[in-house]
């Protein structure tokens, strides 16, 4: 396989821009706009600045200096996406043996500047976002992925999505009802993109372990615990190279924004979200932007891949 041959030629003396081409030569699975970002990234980022370094030379302290320039130069958010592939990088040239750990797990995470809350995640990055998602090797082995496309495609809570059980989804009407929520309000019925049924009665099909009949069970069929979802998605952005604030509440934002640009009414999006005051929903939730098309076709333009 390619990956493996890759990671095989990798020594201690390798130069770091070598290492960005193996890494990327192994990135055999992935979206093409995914493995352009990734490209973008060795070439014009991290090979002008250190792709002379050894290998060997490459530890956390210089790394990290490396890292504040770019914070510095181009903003916190280039320096987390140049810190996920570097910790690619150097998990290729840690599985040949020729360094001893990935040295990135060492360094200090990228604050964002500004407000720490959740942000609507701009509806044209929600294809690649989801793209990256279904690439991502933990996601897939702990069977978060078709949680995260759920919640990106209803923009329910990561609480009522853990909780949503069989009983409460009807594939053939393409309705599911919310009825674990924090408030009364939460408590609805709402209908889903085809792209969500579709995917729903794969799963349905698929089945496995599942002690508590829920749509969304942890790999070993239990009742999947919205905190430590959380906490994979956190872990998942990182390795992503994803904003700290595209938090699984920021799928809820950007719902908001997706229903008004399909022309919903603020009660209908407060119902939709399961708000009591569609106030709320405006002030908050709502990012304005221009344009707008039928919720259902905006949805399924942004789940399918």
């Amino acid at each position: 396989m390619i990956a493996a041959s890759t990671a095989t030629e990798v020594k201690r003396e390798t130069r770091i821009g070598d290492l960005g081409e193996r890494f990327l030569t192994s990135k055999t699975k992935i979206a093409p706009r995914t493995l352009a970002d990734y490209t973008r990234i060795v070439r014009n980022v991290i090979v002008p600045r250190i792709g002379d370094l050894a290998v060997s030379e490459a530890g956390p302290d210089r790394l990290q200096r490396f890292l504040d320039v770019v914070a510095a130069e181009s903003g916190p958010g280039a320096a987390k996406t140049a810190r996920a592939v570097l910790s690619g990088m150097m998990g290729v040239a840690a599985r040949a043996e020729a360094v001893h750990g990935n040295p990135v797990r060492e360094l200090e995470r990228t604050e964002s500047s500004g407000a720490h809350g959740s942000i609507a995640i701009p509806l044209g990055e929600l294809p690649g976002i989801l793209d990256r998602v279904r690439a991502d090797t933990r996601l897939v082995d702990i069977d978060l992925v078709d949680l995260i496309v759920f919640l990106a495609g209803t923009g329910v809570r990561i609480s009522e999505g853990c909780a949503l059980a069989w009983p409460d989804v009807d594939l053939d009407a393409g309705v599911v009802e919310i009825r674990k929520s924090k408030t009364n309000a939460g408590k609805r019925r709402i209908r889903v993109s085809s792209t969500v049924v579709a995917m729903l009665m794969a799963r349905r099909v698929r089945g496995g372990p599942n002690d508590d009949g829920v749509v969304f069970p942890t790999v070993l069929g239990r009742a999947r615990d919205p905190r430590a979802a959380a906490r994979e998605w956190a872990d998942a952005r990182e390795r992503l190279g994803l904003p700290a604030r595209y938090t699984f509440h920021a799928f809820r934002k950007t719902m908001a924004t997706l229903l008004d640009q399909a022309g919903l009414t603020a009660r209908d999006i407060a119902e939709y979200l399961g708000h009591t005051n569609p106030a709320l929903t405006q002030t908050v939730y709502m990012s304005k932007t221009v344009g707008g098309t039928r919720a259902a076709d905006a949805v399924d333009s942004i789940l399918t891949k």
